[in-house]
C-alpha cells in the first residue's frame, strides 16, 4: 500500500480547500481496545429488542429517495422492522411520513406499495383521511358515544413521524426530540455534500433477503481486509488490502483505490481482459487510456479529470484529488453506507427483520450522475428471497455490471454460514484487527446507546 499511497500523493493538488478532506498522508487508527466482540448480539431476541428501543427508534433512518414522490397526491409506504410508514406529498407539495395505521382499530391503512390518491380509506370500516393526515370522515359516527359532543378531528389525525431531506432521500426519525438530520450526519455528511447527490438519478434498488443478522451485513461492508480472499476479482482492479480508515462521531470513512492494482498482486503491469474491461477507458472522450502499466491508471485518471473540471457537468472542482478516481466509502450509524466517485455511487441500507434477529435485509441502490435532463428510469423495487435463483448480476436487469454484482453475490454467501458458525459453543467472539477498527467503533457504539451513554437527541 505505501506504493500506491506514495504515487498518489506526489501528484500536485489545487491550492484550495474541498468539503471532503483527503485521507492521505493518514491518521493514525485510534485505540478502542482489543477484546474480542460477544456473538449473543447476533442471535439474542433480548439484544433485538434493545436495538429497537434505544437505537430503531432513536435514530435517522434512510427512507426513500425524494423521486418516490413524484407530484402533488404521490404517496409511498416504506416497511421498516415491526413498523409500517406512510409518506405523502400534499397538494402544496409538503412532504409528510406518517404511522401506516388507522386510528379506529390499528389496521394497516393504506396497503397498496405506492401511487398517487387524495385520501386513504382503511379497507375494515372504512375511516378516511386526507393525504396531508387529517380526519376526514369517520362511518357512522352517531355509533360513538364518545363522539357525542362532536368528533375530535385533532386527536384522530394520523400519528405523524418526524421527516428531513438529506441527499436527495427522505429520512424518518422515531423519536420527536431527534436532533436535526444534518446535525446528526455531521462532518461526514458534510463531506458527501461534495458529490451533489441530489442531482443522482434514482437509478434502481433491488433487496435482498439474507439468512443472517443485520450487523453481519453492516460488517461486512465496513471493511476491506476480506477483498484478496472473498473477492479475488476486485484486487485485480482496485486495492482494498490495507486502505486509509477515519471514524467521526458516531460513523466512520474509509477510501478504497479504484482503477489500480493491489499489491498483493504480483502482477501489476499488465492489461489483463478483466482490468481491460474495468479501467480500460478514459473518462474524457471514451478513448483507450494511454499506454503504461495497469497499477497506474488511478493516476493518469485523476489528471484527465483535474483537466477537465471547468468543461464538465461532473462535480469535479468540489472534489480533491483522491475523490476524482477513488472510492469514498461512508457509513452512517446505524444502517446506510454510501460510497462514492464523482460519475456516481451506490447506497446501502440494512434492515433488520421483524422479529427474527437470525434475518435480515440488504438493500442495494444504483445512484449514477447522469448529464441534466436525461429522462428517469422506471425503478421496480424487488425483494429477492434467501435462496431465490435469479442470480445478482439478472436482478439489476443490466443496470450493474456483472462483475460487481458478482461480489455482491460473494459477500451474501457467507450471510447464512456466519450466522450458524457465531452460535457454535466453539466460538470465542468476534478477534478484530486495525483494519476491522470501523466493526469495533459500530458495535461500541451500539453498546452506548443501548447503555444510554449515547443518544442522537436535541441538547
Amino acid at each position: 500500500m505505501a506504493l500506491i499511497e506514495k504515487d498518489l500523493e506526489a501528484i500536485e493538488a489545487p491550492d484550495r480547500e474541498f468539503l471532503a478532506p483527503k485521507f492521505l498522508p493518514r491518521k493514525p487508527i485510534p485505540d478502542l481496545g482489543l477484546e474480542r466482540i460477544e456473538a449473543e448480539r447476533f442471535y439474542s431476541k433480548e439484544f433485538m429488542e434493545q436495538e429497537w428501543e434505544h437505537i430503531w427508534t432513536k435514530t435517522w433512518q434512510l427512507a426513500l429517495h425524494v423521486s418516490e414522490l413524484p407530484e402533488p397526491g404521490s404517496f409511498f409506504v416504506y416497511e421498516f422492522g415491526r413498523e409500517s410508514f406512510l409518506f405523502t406529498k400534499d397538494k402544496n407539495s409538503v412532504v409528510r411520513g406518517f404511522y401506516n395505521v388507522c386510528q379506529h382499530r390499528g389496521n394497516i391503512l393504506c396497503q397498496s406499495p405506492s401511487g398517487a390518491a387524495d385520501s386513504f380509506t382503511c379497507p375494515f370500516h372504512g375511516w378516511e383521511w386526507n393525504i396531508d393526515g387529517t380526519l376526514k370522515d369517520v362511518a357512522d359516527p352517531d355509533f360513538f358515544r364518545q363522539f357525542d359532543g362532536g368528533i375530535p378531528v385533532d386527536e384522530l389525525g394520523l400519528s405523524e413521524v418526524k421527516t428531513d431531506t438529506w441527499g436527495g432521500f427522505i429520512w424518518l426519525n422515531m423519536d420527536d426530540d431527534a436532533m436535526p438530520l444534518k446535525e446528526y450526519l455531521g462532518e461526514a455528511g458534510r463531506h458527501l455534500e461534495s458529490y451533489e447527490m441530489e442531482k443522482r438519478t434514482y437509478m434502481d434498488q433491488q433487496s435482498f433477503e439474507w439468512k443472517g443478522n443485520w450487523k453481519h451485513a453492516v460488517d461486512a461492508f465496513n471493511e476491506s481486509y476480506h477483498f484478496a480472499s472473498l473477492h479475488p476479482d476486485m484486487v485485480e482492479f482496485g486495492e482494498g488490502h490495507d486502505v486509509p480508515i477515519e471514524l467521526h462521531g458516531i460513523h466512520s470513512r474509509m477510501m478504497n483505490y479504484n482503477a489500480t492494482v493491489s499489491e498483493v498482486v504480483e502482477d501489476r503491469e499488465t492489461m489483463t481482459p478483466l482490468r481491460e474491461h474495468m479501467m480500460g477507458r478514459r473518462w474524457d472522450d471514451d478513448a483507450p487510456v494511454a499506454a503504461g502499466p495497469a497499477k497506474d491508471i488511478h493516476l493518469e485518471a485523476i489528471k484527465v479529470k483535474r483537466a477537465m473540471e471547468d468543461d464538465t457537468y461532473l462535480p469535479y472542482k468540489k472534489m480533491n484529488d483522491e475523490q476524482l478516481v477513488h472510492q469514498y466509502h461512508y457509513t452512517f450509524f446505524p444502517n446506510a453506507t454510501f460510497t462514492q466517485t464523482p460519475e456516481g455511487g451506490a447506497v446501502f441500507r440494512y434492515r433488520p427483520h421483524a422479529t427474527d434477529p437470525n434475518i435480515c435485509y440488504y438493500d442495494f441502490i444504483i445512484m449514477p450522475q447522469l448529464p441534466p435532463g436525461t429522462p428517469s428510469p422506471d425503478v421496480e423495487r424487488l425483494v429477492h428471497p434467501h435462496g431465490s435463483p435469479q442470480d445478482y448480476a439478472d436482478a439489476f436487469k443490466g443496470n450493474f455490471d456483472p462483475i460487481l454484482a458478482n461480489v455482491l453475490r460473494q459477500d451474501g454467501s457467507n450471510m447464512e454460514t456466519i450466522q450458524r458458525g457465531i452460535k457454535s459453543k466453539g466460538f470465542k467472539g468476534m478477534l478484530l484487527c486495525d483494519q476491522e477498527i470501523r466493526l469495533r467503533h459500530f458495535h461500541q457504539t451500539i453498546d452506548k446507546f443501548i447503555s444510554g451513554e449515547l443518544n442522537a437527541r436535541k441538547p
